[in-house]
């Protein structure tokens, strides 16, 4: 009987830690916020975990981290924009009327096409910094590996600021249309 109880002991232990980690809240300075169980730094960059992968934020847009006693538990929450009545109606689309022109209506004060056009240029930069990576490591040219890194994290921190400056424009929200690849013209 003893060994019984020790044995479920033992496992209560074990399995505990795996079922209940200890949460990080990371609060950005522009109010958002990241729950995670394990984050890091690495270079100028706060790196933790969520939904499944890695993400990466400059540490210039982190206010504070600090441990919650919440269980951390990964879900994704589906947010909803919140209603803007100020926003004029638009009409049934006439015959003469462009497809464009519907989103512009939509979209009063941001302009899509200027995003679109911005998040394509910084992502062909960033695959042209992606090889010049990979053939800097291919003939291990240390000053090239470290001028190639130094780009793409210079280029993903101006992914994440259009993102921040987007989303203020935007009701809080990232549009969907922004987390598609959006191929180079």
């Amino acid at each position: 009987m003893k060994n019984l109880v020790s044995a479920i002991v033992t496992i209560a232990f074990l399995i505990y830690p795996s079922i209940c980690l200890s949460a990080y809240i990371i609060q950005l300075k522009n109010g958002g916020k990241f729950i995670t169980y394990h984050y890091w730094e690495e270079g100028g960059e706060i790196k933790f975990y969520i939904y499944g992968g890695v993400m990466g934020i400059s540490k210039d847009l982190v206010r504070k981290i600090s441990e919650s006693d919440l269980p951390y538990k990964e879900e994704v929450v589906e947010q909803k924009a919140p209603p803007t009545p100020d926003v004029p109606e638009v009409a049934p689309k006439e015959a003469g009327e462009k497809a464009g022109e519907e989103t512009k209506t939509k979209s009063k004060d941001i302009d899509v096409a200027y995003y679109k056009k911005e998040k394509r240029a910084l992502m062909e930069k960033h695959r042209e910094a992606r090889e010049r990576l990979k053939q800097a490591t291919k003939v291990r040219n240390k000053a090239a590996i470290r001028e190639a890194k130094k780009e793409i994290k210079a280029i993903k921190s101006q992914l994440t600021e259009l993102a921040i400056k987007l989303k203020e424009e935007n009701n809080g929200m990232l549009p969907a249309w922004w987390h598609s690849q959006l191929k180079p013209e």
